[in-house]
């Protein structure tokens, strides 16, 4: 019987990604503490790329990971399915290489889906409550769904009046057609 396939050790970072890591941390501590002594060493980590997102400067980002944590609590699987299904939706919805405005807008409706499937799933996993209890679990959940239509018209708004200006000229006519709104 042939040995198992030797799978490579991961190797360590260089010590000196290791030493500008534990340095990045300690200022963000002193920082998170209070220490107004550590404000401009956080100015110059933040210019470096990817560092606000990174730092918690991604507010959309954080307030999906409550949410995420609001329904999945210890659930590791639910964690990661259910952000694998985030992922997917905001790769789905932003598609591939879209401006910052559309990014931001599928976004905005990962979340708002993440919170009306939330309240929906609280609701349906109670097997008994008093009407006031259903009377608000139906208004947050109709409000959360007004919030996630909101959002995804929104995105269509904004990829309908970007759209592309196309014109065709055939023979002697020629036809406009625009990706705006229609004259009148």
């Amino acid at each position: 019987m042939p040995a198992p396939p030797k799978t490579p050790r991961p190797t360590p970072p260089p010590a000196d990604a290791l030493a500008k890591a534990t340095d990045a941390l300690a200022v963000v501590r002193r920082a998170e503490a209070g220490d107004a002594a550590a404000l401009p060493a956080l100015r110059e980590l933040l210019k470096r790329p990817g560092m606000v997102d990174g730092l918690g400067g991604n507010l959309a980002r954080s307030a999906a990971e409550t949410l995420l944590t609001a329904f999945a609590g210890a659930n590791l699987h639910a964690r990661e399915v259910v952000s694998a299904k985030m992922a997917a939706l905001r790769a789905e919805l932003a598609g591939p290489d879209a401006p910052p405005v559309e990014r931001l807008l599928a976004e905005r409706a990962v979340c708002c889906w993440l919170h009306l499937y939330h309240l929906e799933h609280t609701y349906a996993a109670k097997s008994s409550m008093s009407l006031e209890l259903a009377t608000h679990y139906q208004k947050s959940i109709d409000r959360a769904h007004r919030r996630y239509l909101s959002a995804l018209k929104a995105l269509a708004e904004v990829r309908r009046l970007a759209g592309p200006t196309v014109q065709v000229n055939i023979a002697r006519k020629q036809v406009n057609v625009a990706g705006g709104p229609p004259p009148g």
